[in-house]
């Protein structure tokens, strides 16, 4: 039974880094696993690609293979899954999200759990079976945390977020310094095309009323000399994914702060009754970063 470990299509290095070392782990244990990327990589994972020359498997969403069974890896739900998966054939879901995974995955054996990355989850996994991942995948798995941890400044930061990344600087010599570079080159690869980037980064949640959720990560604020040109994609976007309204969250990992970008008065009364948020000209800016993962089930849960 030859086993597909994958995260939503054109992941971010969360679930890149987790897709690639849980197959590990478990081909290490004796499965037929294989970690697979489909669509357009980010750009903090096209840091590794292109910086460290680590080998990722990309696929285009539709490519197929002999997999029989599947695991999801920071995803709990087929909404922008690829293509190949089967939701009856899933076996396991690792995920750290609010959401009700079980409805849509009966077969599935479920470890959700509400703590800054699913890679953690990974590397504890790794941790308990007293093993350790291929060096590559300890890099990835390292990024993604701090990534998902916004620097460890994120409001969904646990003590279990740090003592794996504690795991692997012991393990494998890793220091912040990655991070600060991975962060470094994700700003400028946002900055020379922030319209690609959001595309990229495309979500849309709910059921029959969509929302469009769309989110940078920068260290830095020059990205925001680009307002004009921001708020003209999220516009093409609005249109393209055809949702009632949509919102832009941006994070500033230099200032330690959120700014949001939402046009719709329905989606800035919503914003402002479950984070507070002061629109003008309609942006806002919060005191805390937040991520889109964190917003969305409060904005969903407000607006019935």
């Amino acid at each position: 039974m030859k086993i597909l470990v994958t995260p939503k299509v054109n992941p971010d290095l969360d679930g890149t880094s987790c897709a690639l070392a849980y197959a590990d782990l478990l081909r290490k244990t004796g499965k037929d696993a294989e970690g697979v990327i489909f669509g357009n990589p980010q750009s903090e994972v096209q840091y590794f690609i292109q910086k460290h020359s680590i080998e990722i498997p990309i696929r285009p969403d539709g490519f197929t293979s002999n997999w029989s069974e599947f695991i999801l890896v920071d995803a709990s739900s087929m909404k922008g899954m690829p293509k190949a998966v089967r939701p009856e054939k899933v076996i396991e879901i690792i995920d750290h999200r609010a959401g009700e995974p079980e409805k849509e995955f009966p077969n599935a054996k479920i470890q959700n759990e509400l703590i800054g990355a699913a890679a953690t989850l990974v590397v504890e996994r790794f941790i308990k079976a007293n093993l350790n991942p291929n060096p590559e995948y300890a890099k990835l798995l390292y990024g993604a945390i701090y990534h998902n941890t916004l620097n460890f400044i994120a409001t969904n930061t646990s003590y279990r977020d740090r003592k794996a990344a504690q795991f692997l600087e012991k393990e494998y010599g890793l220091n912040e310094n990655l991070a600060r570079q991975m962060f470094d080159f994700a700003t400028q690869t946002i900055e020379r095309n922030p319209r690609q980037a959001l595309e990229d980064d495309a979500k849309e949640f709910g059921e029959g009323y969509l929302i469009g959720a769309y989110q940078l990560i920068v260290w830095g604020s020059e990205v925001f000399q680009q307002k004009e040109l921001i708020e003209q994609t999220i516009k093409e976007l609005f249109k393209k994914f055809k949702v009632n309204w949509a919102l832009l969250n941006v994070v500033d990992l230099e200032s330690k702060k959120t700014t949001i970008y939402c046009s719709d008065k329905v989606g800035q009364d919503a914003l402002n009754k479950t984070l507070g948020c002061q629109f003008e000209d309609n942006w806002c800016q919060l005191e805390k970063a937040w991520l889109r993962k964190q917003i969305m089930p409060l904005l969903t849960k407000a607006l019935g």
